[in-house]
């Protein structure tokens, strides 16, 4: 009886070194493989004739436009925005061709609103602006919407002037005012010389739940643990989160309501279903540019 329940302890461990070998080799074969490629430089890290070359085989340009410096609890960097959006638009620059740059850090927020602080266990005293909660140990950093349009059209106006036909501001930050600024920024500043995309990466995953992807959490919970563990896994840590229920002012974790039940904690997310996550990303992202070309 011992022996067999050796056997299956080993045998059960041995798999589990298969699956983590895999996951590994999935989440890390590409960045390897690009790891010394010329695409893989940022443009600030490319010498002219690099950023010449490259604009000519493809006239794109990815801005990832987010904040780099705001709360995203304690299991996730404080540059969980602009670190996904920046690792897409490397990636894209890798697959279609063009130009990718560091993030832009800006992000738009606001005042919670009395419903908000309800909903999230706060008395209605409290004054809170977008994660800067009273008990969290670090504050964030936002701008005004006048800002980030000037830094914005900064940025297109000089891609503008070398060559580039399509620029995909690539937003991953849900603060008040971000998304439909980000989109009209891109309606406003294209021309018949360039065309300027205001996206969101939230738009190129269409996961279903029969898929295994819950878009529950909000800011910094289940599902924005997933997509940061779809595209930068080392920079998770899961084990810096508490096991079991959470509260959302305790962790800066948005929830729909104050208490965050344990099985939507981000201890329990799926590895697997994060890589299903940057597959359709990407694929669909590619298809998104492809269509472009039969314009």
């Amino acid at each position: 009886m011992k022996t067999t329940t050796r056997r299956n302890f080993f045998k059960s461990s041995a798999l589990s070194i298969i699956l983590l070998s895999t996951i590994h080799r999935l989440f890390g074969q590409n960045s390897s493989k690009n790891e010394n490629s010329q695409t893989n430089k940022s443009f600030e890290e490319m010498r002219p004739g690099e950023i010449i070359e490259s604009i000519k085989k493809s006239p794109y340009a990815f801005v990832p436009v987010s904040p780099m410096i705001e709360w995203h609890s304690f299991h996730l960097p404080m540059g969980t925005d602009g670190i996904i959006s920046e690792s897409v638009s490397r990636i894209m620059a890798e697959k279609v061709g063009g130009v990718w740059f560091r993030s832009l850090s800006l992000g738009l927020d606001s005042w919670r609103d009395a419903k908000e602080k309800k909903r999230w266990g706060f008395q209605q005293d409290e004054k809170v602006f977008g994660m800067d909660f009273p008990d969290l140990p670090l504050k964030s950093e936002y701008c005004d919407v006048e800002n980030l349009k000037k830094i914005v059209k900064n940025r297109v106006e000089a891609l503008r002037e070398i060559g580039i036909q399509h620029v995909f501001l690539l937003n991953h930050h849900g603060g008040k005012g971000q998304i439909p600024t980000i989109k009209e920024l891109g309606e406003e500043l294209s021309d018949n010389s360039m065309t300027v995309h205001g996206l969101k990466t939230y738009q190129f995953n269409d996961l279903t739940k029969e898929e295994g992807f819950f878009g529950v959490g909000g800011h910094a919970g289940y599902s924005e643990t997933m997509w940061l563990m779809a595209f930068r896994p080392d920079l998770v840590d899961l084990t810096k989160q508490k096991a079991g229920k959470l509260l959302v002012r305790l962790t800066g974790i948005l929830h729909s309501k104050p208490e965050i039940e344990e099985k939507w904690n981000p201890r329990n997310v799926s590895v697997l279903v994060a890589h299903k996550i940057k597959n359709r990303v990407i694929d669909n992202y590619t298809n998104y540019i492809d269509k472009l070309k039969n314009r």
